[in-house]
């Protein structure tokens, strides 16, 4: 049983719901940052969304009924947000994919529980989402699987001394993940010689680069999204052309190449796919999305579109009389571009890990 008898009637309520409302478009809440410097992960979430509920409605929909989206701009703020949840109850909506930044899906939990509104995220993962008893499903992997890799991975390329960049406006994320990386690399006799935060009103970037350098470590990891993570990047080529630079997953979109340039070639991450996976599946999602769109699709389009995929294969397996969020968790593993998807009892999925190194523009697989 999914949830403790505290969320039981909100469960039962979301059956009579869905089922009253059984004629009509299926209405499909979506939230994520659609505006500022950052916001071409949002976007390309949103666009795998509209390509996701394209094919179902081509193919006839779900029961009989088509996909309708509603999306709303969350600014990366959590009042916003919650206005936002908020909306999505009163206009009847079924679910809703995102957040896309934890911070946000922080700050969305307890209104997702108050109004049981089934919520899957493609891309939150600060460890304190895992292991609930919630609305919230996660597709991806949390802070502690990837930032234990980074632990582990600069460990073994004899890195010992590395300094981290934190971004200020994302804490929910970047705490959790300096968290779970201090705790592994301190285990393997590993030391954070300096920690440095950015977008807070005392520190510039520029500033940010000198500081992080100032103990000359092994190595940079930046905890940042992709546009201060090339930010960064260029500040830190300036005084030192040959420091190891890494970026935590999140700042994996083309915009850090895109912005960064020369200044993140040979930057590593970690991805929750390879990018140039000769996969069936996936070569056919590349080749619709950008006949769709007109752009390649970012790491949140994967992400987005194999959550929209169990999300909407949770609809068509739904029992009348049980809940969704049920029928998230007792659905069969479902085929996503690159990998199988299934979600615990927490709701919680899990990713394949790639390591990569940009080179020549690409993220190549190491």
């Amino acid at each position: 049983m999914r949830f403790p008898k505290a969320l039981y009637a909100l469960a039962i309520s979301s059956v009579v719901l869905f089922g009253c409302g059984d004629t009509g478009p299926i209405k499909i809440g979506f939230i994520a940052g659609l505006s500022g410097g950052d916001a071409d992960t949002g976007n390309a979430s949103l666009n795998a969304l509209k390509l996701a509920a394209s094919e179902v409605n081509k193919a006839g929909g779900i029961k009989g009924r088509t996909i309708e989206i509603i999306a709303r701009d969350d600014q990366k703020d959590p009042k916003t947000a919650l206005a936002a949840i908020r909306e999505f109850d009163q206009l009847g909506i079924t679910a809703v994919i995102g957040p896309i930044i934890s911070s946000i899906g922080m700050a969305m939990l307890p209104v997702i529980n108050e109004l049981g509104i089934v919520t899957v995220s493609p891309t939150v993962s600060a460890a304190e989402f895992a292991g609930l008893h919630d609305y919230l499903f996660r597709i991806n992997s949390t802070t502690r699987d990837n930032a234990t890799a980074y632990a582990r991975h600069n460990i073994e390329k004899g890195r010992k001394r590395i300094a981290l960049a934190l971004d200020g406006e994302n804490e929910a994320f970047t705490e959790s993940w300096y968290r779970e990386f201090l705790l592994d690399f301190d285990k393997r006799n590993g030391r954070v010689v300096s920690k440095v935060w950015i977008n807070t009103p005392e520190t510039s970037i520029a500033l940010a680069a000198r500081h992080l350098l100032a103990e000359e470590p092994d190595a940079i990891v930046l905890i940042t999204n992709a546009a201060d993570s090339a930010k960064l990047a260029r500040e830190i080529r300036k005084i030192d052309r040959n420091i190891t630079l890494s970026a935590a997953e999140w700042a994996g979109s083309e915009q850090l190449i895109e912005l960064g340039g020369d200044a993140v070639e040979g930057m590593e991450l970690v991805q929750a796919y390879d990018r140039y996976s000769n996969d069936t599946k996936y070569k056919k999602f590349i080749d619709d999305y950008q006949q769709m769109f007109g752009t390649q699709p970012g790491y949140t389009s994967v992400l987005t579109y194999d959550a929209a995929t169990i999300l909407f294969a949770a609809l068509d397996h739904q029992d009348p009389k049980q809940s969704l969020a049920d029928a998230m968790i007792t659905l069969p593993p479902q085929q996503g571009l690159q990998q199988d998807l299934i979600f615990d009892q927490f709701g919680d999925g899990n990713r394949n890990a790639y390591f990569v190194r940009i080179r020549d523009g690409k993220f190549i697989v190491e």
